[in-house]
């Protein structure tokens, strides 16, 4: 492509982006104008109703068995870790050689013993490829390529990241009073993982329910014994580094044990973002769907009825006309992040999401909302100019994207879609106005009247002074009446666009209100310290930063722009339902044989 043919579609693209009021991002708007050979109406027309110039449907909500929007492939899963301890400074300086050559030796031991095998292929015969014959097994090539991988994973898990695990001097351990405490693993690969179960602490509705949950007594028995096995030994775990949490006079836990029972992935792969790790099939799908089978059963031994607590319900609108049609659950929702438009937010974004789907019947609408809800904030795509914070509310109503409010949402839904395209037309007759065969006609005007005004010599000539005099005025009305037209115009676009983005915040979508609990955040490097939460505590907001604990203003959290530029940044949203005005967590009571341990240490 010409370079004035990338200036060009760069130019559309960026008129197709203001089209859609910034709703779609940079390459999906080069993909359906591509599509539509460079039509920028053709374009916007069909983006309004729904295309993304792709043939996939979207799911608004994530799940194993629905497609993710704009998922990026799969990384490798890391290899595993040779039983020799390895240690390479990946830092130092070139006569460090020898850690490299130690640690491949090491992978090159634990490899497969067999080795290649040699000798004529067992595969059968093809004619088009009968001149040499292969070989079963992997080539000396592959052998070493696989030898150095492994080599190289196992490093990243043992390697000197400059922020290895320190305890804390015994006199800066003593927990100050009010303030939240630190959960810490000894593995610097499984901080995203405590950081997690560390958030889940100041959700009120997980705490509560965690601190009331008890084992089922076997029958004569008297007291609880910790369970065996099972999602129940994972809660007896969680409830003992939860009694900690909140009784502990130490500031610094070890999460070691806690983490042990859940088996979390190791964060091995600098290029692999924490978040794919917590989002699932990951480590924040487990812990959810091992404490919802907790509770589930908690409720059927005691008689209460049933809630979801971590885990929602959702599926088609029309699931109710279609047999075939199955609901799932989920419990976190992934969101694209990575943008550069006015409406890189939260329920923008979901808006949108929902919305690339091309049947007006089939929306994915949550059937049986939890009382907890995550948001996985991922960046797959890329970003030309400017980069701007994904923002994220206080406070989110999932009304709209609720079963029994389809058929009013959808109605403002289809008043947003008319709305834009009135902006879209107001946009291209702006254009028409300003633009002629790719030339800017309210400059060329001005150029003209200062010509006509400065540089045009009437050599004496009255009447050729006097002629123009008059071009000068007309083309300096002409340009007042074009710049009058285009100002009403602007007006007209945001007072619509303003009424599109308002359409939703009725009083009928907004009963369903669920709080920000938590946030965990990713500065774009790897290594201990660079991964950090934001929780709240009694209408306080604390920043935990693996020792480091600091409170914070509400401002921070909310707009926390660290990792910007490194396609990085906040990761997970922890909400859940708002608790009724003045509610507030009394004592909890806590199993007492936990409780009654030596809570200066975990027990």
């Amino acid at each position: 492509m010409h370079h004035h043919d990338e200036a060009k579609e760069s130019n559309n693209i960026e008129l197709l982006i203001a089209l859609m009021d910034g709703s779609v991002d940079h390459e999906v708007a080069r993909r359906v104008l591509r599509k539509f050979d460079g039509d920028v109406e053709k374009a916007a027309s069909a983006m309004i109703e729904g295309d993304r110039g792709e043939d996939t449907q979207s799911s608004l909500w994530t799940s194993h068995s629905q497609m993710e929007i704009n998922q990026p492939r799969p990384l490798p899963p890391p290899a595993v870790r040779p039983n020799s301890p390895i240690n390479i400074d990946l830092t130092g300086d070139d006569d460090h050689n020898d850690e490299l050559s130690r640690a491949l030796k090491a992978s090159l031991e634990t490899a497969s013993q067999e080795g290649p095998i040699f000798g004529p292929s067992e595969r059968p015969p093809d004619a088009n490829w009968a001149m040499v014959p292969s070989n079963v097994g992997q080539s000396q090539d592959n052998v070493g390529a696989d030898d150095l991988d492994r080599a190289i994973q196992a490093s990243f898990e043992q390697a000197d990241t400059g922020d290895e695990y320190q305890p804390l001097p015994l006199d800066q351990q003593w927990r100050k009073e009010g303030w939240p405490v630190t959960l810490r693993p000894t593995k610097h690969t499984m901080v995203y993982a405590a950081l997690v179960l560390h958030a889940l602490f100041y959700v009120p509705q997980i705490r509560e329910r965690v601190a009331n949950w008890r084992p089922a007594l076997p029958e004569g028995a008297t007291e609880a014994e910790p369970p065996k096995n099972g999602p129940e030994l994972l809660m007896w775990k969680l409830v003992e580094t939860f009694t900690n949490m909140d009784l502990a006079k130490l500031v610094d836990l070890d999460a070691h044990e806690v983490l042990e029972g859940f088996k979390p992935e190791p964060w091995s792969n600098p290029a692999q973002p924490p978040g794919e790790l917590s989002q699932q099939p990951g480590f924040f799908e487990k812990v959810a769907g091992a404490l919802d089978k907790v509770f589930t059963h908690e409720f059927i031994r005691t008689g209460q009825a049933k809630q979801r607590i971590m885990q929602f319900q959702y599926g088609n609108s029309n699931f109710d006309d279609e047999p075939g049609e199955l609901l799932q659950d989920a419990s976190i929702v992934r969101v694209e992040a990575l943008g550069r438009s006015e409406t890189n937010d939260l329920v923008g974004r979901l808006s949108a999401q929902l919305s690339d789907n091309k049947d007006d019947v089939k929306r994915q609408v949550i059937f049986e909302p939890s009382e907890v809800i995550a948001f996985h904030l991922a960046r797959s795509g890329t970003v030309t100019g400017d980069r701007e914070p994904f923002k994220y509310p206080k406070h989110i109503y999932l009304d709209q994207f609720l079963k029994e409010n389809i058929e009013l949402a959808e109605s403002k839904r289809v008043q947003q879609r008319d709305l834009h395209a009135e902006i879209q037309k107001l946009v291209l007759h702006n254009k028409s106005l300003t633009h002629f065969n790719d030339k800017d006609t309210l400059t060329d005007l001005r150029s003209s009247i200062y010509y006509y005004e400065n540089v045009a010599d009437a050599k004496g000539d009255d009447e050729r002074a006097r002629v123009t005099q008059i071009m000068a005025n007309k083309l300096k009305n002409i340009l007042a009446q074009v710049e009058k037209e285009i100002e009403a115009s602007d007006i007209d676009i945001a007072k619509m666009r303003d009424q599109a983005a308002t359409l939703l915040d009725c009083p009928e979508l907004q009963r369903a209100r669920y709080d920000l609990r938590a946030v965990l955040v990713h500065d774009g490097l790897y290594g201990r310290k660079h991964l950090y939460s934001y929780v709240q505590e009694k209408d306080a907001w604390w920043r935990i930063e693996d020792t480091s604990i600091s409170q914070v203003s509400e401002g921070n959290v909310l707009k926390d722009s660290v990792g910007l530029h490194l396609g990085a940044g906040p990761y997970l949203l922890l909400y859940s339902r708002a608790l009724p005005e003045g509610a507030e967590l009394l004592d909890l009571q806590w199993p007492p044989p936990i409780k009654a341990c030596q809570i200066l240490f975990a027990c």
